[in-house]
């Protein structure tokens, strides 16, 4: 264990070096992608921990593996790059903030713009969704208690996520959540206890995609985004959709933290950067406009 921080500065090919790393667990391929002699990763990661006076990895029979704290400092890490690439035009996801509220764009590699727009909690209060309002309301009674009864009427509606040592991971997915309803029952079955990452549609499309889902995930608060986006309907081709999104920072029986996500299909989007002409014509039985009929 490092005892003391040094007072070298952090370089760009440090954090490369560590967030390559990360993903391969591999010293061969980690040179492979950067372009780096062994000797060069191995000094960059062994630099960067004595910067942060902490190992990030720990070696077993020639086998990299992330420590937790390695774990811990890796999404930090990975926006810290991201930032860097945006500001110097490599990168194909934006950010921007005005007034502590964020707003994204992400390009695919087709050209193809997917769009984000925060928005303050207290606008569903005035004039949001019915599924959002009950939503937040079911979340505020149940203090963040995810087994909390009050939490049993948007269950149905909501995707659950815990943080595993490699990402995000689906807890469960309820039968007429947004996710359901867009990807398919059987698609969305076969998610569950999967990682969101396995999609391999990259990290600049996830970090868009879920780059808030931290924030909230580690505060315990609530966040409400706009988006548009293009996602595969069933399994097909991506289609363009517009929807809102409430993430709420929840607890589990254990103690250890979760994030339920309430999403609504609607055409009922705020985004400065969509323009009308643009505005995706979805089909109206996946408009979750008013709260769904349900047996008792």
């Amino acid at each position: 264990m490092y005892q003391t921080k040094s007072t070298s500065g952090v370089t760009v090919a440090m954090l490369r070096a560590f967030v390559c790393m990360s993903r391969t667990l591999n010293l061969t391929k980690t040179c492979q992608e950067l372009g780096a002699t062994r000797q060069t990763v191995r000094r960059h990661i062994s630099d960067l921990e004595r910067i942060k006076g902490e190992q990030l990895f720990k070696v077993e029979e020639r086998q990299y593996h992330l420590t937790p704290y390695g774990q811990a400092s890796l999404d930090g890490a990975k926006s810290i790059l991201m930032h860097l690439d945006a500001w110097s035009g490599q990168s194909s996801l934006q950010r921007n903030f005005s007034e502590g509220l964020e707003s994204s764009k992400y390009t695919d590699h087709d050209g193809r713009e997917f769009l984000s727009q925060q928005h303050p909690v207290s606008k569903i209060a005035l004039d949001g969704l019915p599924l959002l309002k009950k939503a937040l309301l079911a979340w505020g009674t149940a203090e963040t208690q995810i087994e909390h009864k009050a939490m049993e009427v948007i269950r149905p509606d909501s995707v659950l996520y815990r943080k595993g040592p490699l990402g995000w991971v689906f807890v469960d997915i309820g039968t007429e959540s947004a996710y359901a309803k867009w990807f398919g029952w059987a698609w969305s079955k076969s998610a569950i206890g999967k990682l969101m990452s396995e999609d391999n549609v990259g990290d600049e499309f996830n970090e868009f995609i879920a780059g808030a889902y931290s924030r909230i995930y580690e505060e315990g608060g609530v966040r409400l985004d706009h988006l548009y986006a293009y996602l595969p309907k069933d399994g097909g081709d991506p289609l363009p959709v517009t929807f809102q999104r409430l993430l709420m920072g929840c607890v589990f029986p254990d103690g250890t933290p979760g994030l339920s996500v309430v999403t609504a299909i609607t055409q009922k989007v705020e985004i400065d950067n969509l323009s009308e002409e643009n505005r995706p014509d979805i089909p109206a039985q996946l408009i979750m406009d008013s709260l769904p009929q349900r047996a008792n």
